[in-house]
């Protein structure tokens, strides 16, 4: 058994075993010449056949540990764990000082496998789909960022199902990108959301991957995502929002939990 950067050829072996990993499949197909061009995508080898992947997002400050594949027949011999250790010492090497990982809250076993590499729950995130249409709405989206520094209310915020740290300082570098939508009263914001546009994961799908503030700032802004949905013709608008936030709404459909797990490198 090795563990090495993945290759082209891997490709058919890998997605050969990724195809029923989710009820509605899985998306590796979809990324991996992405995560293949990044160069940090790892192959574990077996008899000189890719029996599993680990990719490892590399950013400012943090890895992203992502689509850890294992072949079924040869699971449950910590192989997943050693592809995650070898993603933490590439980390390492580019001094990173933070490794994530996004985790259903139904998977105990990947948990369990987590917390003993070190990592612990740093928060929790549901997912909500939300149907397309024309509302009527008075959030915007933001070009100052005076005050909305107020509405962080985590730590992080998804983009495309990777979670970022999120302080003052980022949340300026989203306002001047315009992916803060944010809802004021007396001129005063009451409410934020951060979004995607769309998700590199599915082109037909609108992203939210940030909310906070009050139910009725909240609820304007998921009408601004209902609008913005149907004027692009999206089939669907998907919302990640944390656990604490509890939105409500008609036509509001609550899909899973998830857990954002974090280690310190």
């Amino acid at each position: 058994m090795k563990i090495r950067k993945a290759k082209k050829s891997d490709k058919a072996q890998i997605l050969s075993f990724c195809q029923h990993t989710f009820r509605w499949g899985d998306y590796i197909d979809r990324v991996w010449d992405k995560w293949l061009a990044e160069k940090n995508l790892l192959a574990i080898e077996q008899n000189g056949k890719a029996i599993g992947i680990c990719n490892a997002g590399i950013s400012q400050n943090q890895v992203w540990i992502e689509g850890i594949r294992i072949n079924p027949d040869f699971r449950r011999k910590g192989y997943a764990s050693k592809l995650v250790i070898t993603a933490e010492k590439l980390a390492k090497r580019k001094k990173l000082g933070i490794s994530r990982m996004i985790i259903a809250d139904n998977n105990k076993r990947s948990l369990s496998m987590a917390k003993k590499l070190g990592y612990h729950i740093e928060d929790k995130w549901w997912l909500y789909n939300l149907s397309p249409r024309r509302q009527e709405t008075t959030a915007k989206v933001a070009t100052n960022p005076q005050g909305l520094d107020g509405l962080i209310q985590s730590s992080t915020f998804s983009e495309s199902w990777n979670w970022f740290s999120l302080d003052k300082k980022i949340l300026q570098k989203l306002v001047r990108q315009g992916r803060v939508i944010a809802y004021y009263k007396n001129k005063k914001p009451q409410a934020m959301g951060i979004w995607n546009k769309t998700s590199k994961l599915d082109n037909d799908v609108m992203q939210l991957g940030y909310l906070g503030g009050t139910m009725p700032g909240i609820r304007q802004i998921l009408y601004f995502m209902q609008n913005k949905g149907f004027e692009e013709k999206k089939d669907r608008v998907q919302l990640l929002v944390q656990d604490r936030i509890k939105p409500k709404m008609p036509g509001l459909d609550k899909r899973m939990l998830f857990c954002l797990v974090k280690k310190e490198l």
